[in-house]
């Protein structure tokens, strides 16, 4: 392998767990409606359910179709027939409010960004979501000496695997794409993308492989269970 010089990184469920507080995040935000109205839960998530699938619909491929307060907002006008500001900023506060105080990072994870920026590497994340939510969540981790730059999909104006948002960390970075290796959890928005721009990749899968057949186009140069794999990578000839 070429010798690299910067690494690009996915944010959520790449250098920290996101499953965990998303779902403390909306255990919270559905005790806070039941406070409001009565709502099983069983209900509750259905409506948001729907309500995530309309807004991804309707919004694919720009960052907003993340936006938990759109989320929110459908499924309050699902149980109220109408919008609701109040509740609908009592819920998205009480989502990232329990979100970003469930954040937790290893100490492994800590170790290598560390461990990455000690050896002369630049560094950028690179994910899809509002650039706000990911840099408070870069500020709750306490990442930021380790990480150069942040790409967001909001900023490039399209999702990933969109080429775009590889080429504008590139651009940042200053460097070419045989330069750097793209470090993600996800074979279409971080493999296929990076693949497409000619970045090595590294597929980081913390739990069970997909049964799901990759697909050439997909496919990682290399698969890891740990973030701590990369150091290995990268000091590969």
């Amino acid at each position: 392998m070429k010798k690299k010089k910067a690494v690009l990184l996915d944010l959520d469920n790449t250098i920290y767990n996101y499953d965990e507080p998303h779902k403390k995040a909306l255990n919270a935000v559905y005790k806070k409606l039941k406070q409001i109205i009565k709502i099983t839960r069983k209900r509750f998530d259905y409506l948001y359910k729907i309500s995530k699938q309309e807004i991804h619909k309707e919004l694919s491929g720009t960052a907003s179709a993340h936006n938990r307060i759109l989320y929110f907002q459908r499924l309050i006008e699902k149980t109220h027939n109408t919008v609701d500001p109040s509740i609908i900023l009592k819920l998205h506060t009480t989502y990232w409010k329990t979100f970003y105080k469930n954040m937790k990072i290893t100490k492994t994870a800590l170790d290598t960004l560390r461990e990455i920026k000690k050896q002369g590497y630049k560094t950028a994340i690179v994910s899809d979501m509002t650039t706000e939510i990911q840099l408070q969540k870069m500020k709750k981790l306490n990442i930021t000496n380790y990480i150069d730059y942040l790409i967001t999909s909001e900023e490039a104006g399209s999702e990933k695997p969109h080429q775009i948002m590889f080429l504008l960390a590139l651009n940042k970075l200053k460097i070419k794409p045989e330069e750097a290796i793209m470090v993600g959890d996800n074979t279409t928005a971080d493999i296929e993308g990076a693949n497409s721009v000619g970045l090595d990749t590294v597929l980081i899968k913390q739990g069970k492989l997909s049964k799901k057949p990759i697909e050439d186009f997909e496919s990682p140069n290399y698969i890891i269970k740990n973030i701590s794999e990369i150091l290995n990578i990268l000091t590969k000839k």
